[in-house]
């Protein structure tokens, strides 16, 4: 990790109160050898989360934030110290001023820190919300107390922006911290830099559906592969028929249910964690894509003077006991089992023909 940047400010909060921004603080010596591992420590808590909401900036409403254009701004600028610290404090003052809306009374503060840097072929901005913990030490005279420490293990809000895929004009760019639960308050971080879940709902299907078939490749769960797409699949359905969100809990808890026993204390409760990597960056949350899961669950297909539309479950080979089956020399469908309502429609049409 080479290490730009780093600002750090305190955000002085209690509950139902104003918040106070620290004078103390601002930039700090990135040559000094323990910053470079407190960054690399927040990095890897903010990897470490499953809800994590992938997205980009609210670009239909710049003005209401003006982090985003001071972030613009900034990447147009030479990036030095000053530049950084400017773009540091106006976000630091549009944090301040979402934690005060009436909705978001009952935050509190923290150490606020804004951190430069590029790991690899990419460059990130990293935001996080960290507060102290109770911690015990011994002293001079080897007695145990009490002392107080930066719980860097922990965030209490992040945000990451992938500069090189927002130059690049990718649809997706940062990455900040979700909750299942609802209501302003434990979105007042995201919201004060105006970030925003854009991921379309078509990519998060698609790529909640490839991160499940390669969770079991590369797990070895090649047996129980195709039925825990299907599963997962079914699920994404009935959410989209009752008209609500899916999130990685609930499909992790599919996942556990087809593990096998001997492998459950490696794979149990690994799943969202996969999705929600850096390579699938599927939401915590998202809306299921009804055109790409009926991709995935039904065949379609049409000619001049008939069309066809049914579940892939239900086709298979000549003899194979399917109710639809393909015989591929004859080039035909054997439909089975037919309904007895679909029976007699067919049997009136006949008739009507030879009438």
């Amino acid at each position: 990790m080479e290490l730009k940047h780093l600002v750090i400010r305190e955000l002085h909060k209690e509950e139902d109160q104003s918040t106070v921004i620290s004078e103390k603080g601002g930039l700090v010596n990135t040559h000094n050898s323990v910053v470079p591992d407190m960054v690399d420590s927040l990095n890897n808590a903010l990897a470490r989360r499953s809800t994590l909401t992938h997205g980009s900036f609210n670009q239909e409403n710049q003005e209401g934030y003006p982090f985003i254009s001071a972030f613009s701004s900034y990447l147009k600028s030479e990036q030095q110290d000053g530049d950084f610290l400017r773009l540091a404090d106006q976000g630091i003052a549009q944090l301040a001023a979402a934690m005060d809306a009436p909705s978001s009374r009952s935050a509190t503060g923290g150490y606020i820190i804004f951190s430069h840097y590029q790991q690899e072929r990419y460059e990130y901005l990293l935001i996080a919300l960290v507060k102290n913990r109770s911690a015990i030490s011994l002293n001079d005279q080897l007695k145990p107390t009490e002392v107080a420490e930066v719980d860097l293990d922990r965030l209490h809000q992040a945000a990451k922006i992938n500069i090189t895929s927002y130059r690049k004009g990718k649809e997706s760019y940062l990455s900040f911290m979700g909750t299942k639960e609802k209501g302003d308050v434990t979105h007042y971080f995201s919201n004060a830099f105006g970030c925003t879940d854009v991921t379309p709902s078509k990519k998060s299907t698609g790529d909640l559906i490839k991160a499940a078939q390669d969770f079991c490749t590369q797990n070895g769960l090649y047996e129980q592969r195709e039925q825990v797409v299907e599963d997962v699949v079914s699920y994404l359905s009935r959410q989209r028929a009752d008209k609500q969100t899916a999130n990685l809990p609930e499909v992790e808890q599919i996942f556990d249910q087809h593990i096998p026993a001997e492998q459950a204390e490696n794979l149990a409760g690994t799943f969202s964690r996969f999705a929600n990597s850096e390579q699938y960056k599927v939401s915590h949350e998202f809306q299921p894509h009804t055109h790409t899961l009926n991709s995935l669950t039904k065949l379609k297909a049409k000619a001049d003077n008939w069309q066809l539309d049914f579940s892939k479950k239900s086709l298979g080979a000549v003899s194979s006991g399917s109710e639809i089956e393909f015989d591929e020399d004859k080039q035909t469908l054997i439909i089975r089992r037919l309904p007895s309502r679909v029976v007699e429609q067919i049997r009136r049409t006949l008739k009507g023909e030879e009438e």
